[in-house]
């Protein structure tokens, strides 16, 4: 019976469809177009929330090209044990969801937008509540609200951003990096535990009007610049020793179990210092990581809940008026110089300096042209760090360029230029990648040294196929797998049929300029064949 009464439903569809279309009405194709797909997940995960919390909302806009869904004039009644009376109410203008680019597979993206939101005093515990309307205050507004995290796979490294500008009272930023993040369930597949390698973290609040409604709420030792300094002191020394105190209440013997590390009190004296700065000139604090970005920290979350000592002594925790990013912008004199170009000249480590922050723009606005100016004279001289940073910066601006100088980077050894070297091979011809391996490696000398050993061979081969060690150079590493092969060496001859199959799937043109490569590689390996007597040294090894 359920499949004649679904035969039925489907011949009566058909004939509606039909009709549909000869009115101008969406055709088959259009019922599986993505975004309309996509835009009936997104309704299912609403329906779905919909049993936690009332909510609404006027229109969905789905651009799965990008990843984005927008929702406008949302509402939304979350239930709070607090809320009795169900007066909480969150209104949102304009909401965005993006997740990754479906053509960037290697990477997973999610960010969340809001824009004017408003959020109703009773959403807030009562603490909360009776603070800010002691205040003067009836609800909260966001012209902006932000939360993105943004996973790199094949590194593991991680980035995560929450941000919220709220109207006459304070922004806020919260930033975390991470060099490896992931999941380990060895132990237990079921509940798999974090593992984390933070590099970076901070949290920045500026005023923006909050702490004059603030400021009659505070005890006045702490509103006071010339008390609040030694008040701070005090309190935040007395919480850390409670702490201290109670976590080492299971420890047996020891020193005093509530004095404070010399990472805890490092982090008392720059917080008391910080504060007293602000009153006497309120904008910014900022609380981040002590240590360097550069030694990444392992987050030990089972012994963090067992002494907080350890939190203090892996994050090192600092207090300030600025973050370290902030402190580390390049002066303006030396930016300007080095734009402008003008005497006395800047060094050549001043102009990388300069050149790499205009490129990032960390440590000043972004500007490639200008990097771009700067690097380049330094990459012709033979600069590597140079040639690195020229590479990765023109990757998806100009393809050409950017291979050339990723070659002599990948060569060097430098961290992902041998990856960059895969990914612009797909964007290139062939017989563009052959001249530009060419350019780069010149008139070449090889080493006769080589040709004692069949391994010496490989390695040759291997080196100008990878680009790591020597510039890449696929007709060099013909000639050298040419040897190893005819020497019965399995992994040349392997090497040869991979550059055998790469040319096979050139155009025309990268076919031809491959026949012509591979000619000069062939008679240049006879010659070294015969002239030294290779047949006799290697049958004798």
């Amino acid at each position: 019976m359920p499949r004649l009464l679904s035969a039925v439903a489907l011949a009566a569809l058909i004939p509606a469809l039909a009709s549909a279309q000869e009115r101008g009405q969406p055709s088959w194709w259009a019922l599986l177009d993505p975004d309309v797909l996509v835009q009936r997940v997104v309704q299912a995960g609403i329906f779905a929330l919909r049993s936690q919390f009332d909510i609404k909302y006027v229109d969905m806009n789905v651009d799965l090209r990008s990843g984005r869904v927008t929702l406008t004039d949302v509402q939304m009644w979350p239930y709070f044990e607090w809320d009795r009376t169900g007066d909480c109410t969150i209104e949102i203008p304009r909401l965005t969801l993006r997740g990754s680019d479906i053509l960037s597979p290697e990477a997973i993206a999610v960010k969340a937008q809001a824009w004017g939101a408003y959020l109703d005093l009773a959403c807030l515990p009562p603490p909360a509540q009776q603070s800010l309307a002691a205040a003067g205050l009836e609800g909260l507004e966001a012209p902006q609200l932000t939360m993105s995290f943004d996973y790199d796979i094949p590194s593991a490294e991680a980035d995560v951003l929450v941000h919220a500008d709220l109207t006459d009272l304070a922004a806020l930023s919260m930033t975390a990096s991470f060099t490896y993040l992931a999941l380990d369930g060895r132990a237990d597949m079921e509940e798999p535990q974090p593992v984390a390698y933070l590099s970076h973290a901070a949290l920045e609040v500026e005023d923006r009007g909050g702490w004059d409604l603030a400021r009659g709420l505070v005890p006045p030792p702490f509103a006071n610049p010339d008390q609040a300094e030694l008040s701070v002191t005090g309190l935040l020394g007395q919480m850390l020793a409670s702490a201290n105190r109670d976590a080492a209440g299971a420890a047996e013997g020891g020193a005093d179990p509530s004095a404070l590390s010399p990472e805890q009190r490092a982090f008392v004296d720059s917080a008391a210092a910080a504060w007293a700065e602000f009153l006497r000139s309120p904008g910014k604090l900022v609380v981040e990581t002590g240590f360097d970005p550069q030694n990444d920290q392992w987050l030990d979350f089972v012994a963090f809940e067992e002494d907080p000592r350890a939190v203090f002594a892996t994050l090192q925790p600092r207090v300030g008026r600025a973050s370290v990013a902030a402190r580390s912008a390049l002066p303006a004199a030396l930016v300007r110089q080095a734009i402008s170009q003008t005497e006395p000249q800047l060094s050549a480590d001043e102009r990388r300096t300069v050149g790499a922050a205009l490129i990032t723009g960390d440590g000043a606005p972004r500007d490639l042209d200008a990097g771009v100016a700067l690097l380049l004279p330094l990459a012709e001289a033979g600069d590597l760090g140079a040639a690195d940073i020229l590479s990765g910066a023109l990757e998806h601006r100009d393809p050409e360029t950017a291979y050339r100088w990723a070659l002599v980077a990948a060569a060097d050894g430098r961290f992902g230029a041998g990856a960059r070297l895969d990914r612009l091979e797909k964007e290139l011809p062939f017989a563009q990648i052959l001249a530009l391996q060419a350019e780069a490696v010149g008139n070449v000398q090889h080493p006769l040294s080589a040709l004692q050993r069949v391994s010496g061979l490989r390695e040759q081969a291997l080196q100008r196929l990878s680009g790591a060690g020597q510039v890449r150079s696929y007709p060099i590493a013909a000639l050298w797998a040419l040897l190893g092969a005819a020497a019965g060496d399995a992994a040349t001859a392997d090497i040869l049929a991979d550059l055998d199959e790469m040319a096979a799937g050139a155009d025309e043109a990268g076919r031809a300029a491959w026949a012509a490569a591979e000619t000069d590689a062939a008679a240049l390996a006879m010659e070294a064949w015969l002239g030294q007597d290779l047949p006799a040294r290697f049958g004798g090894e």
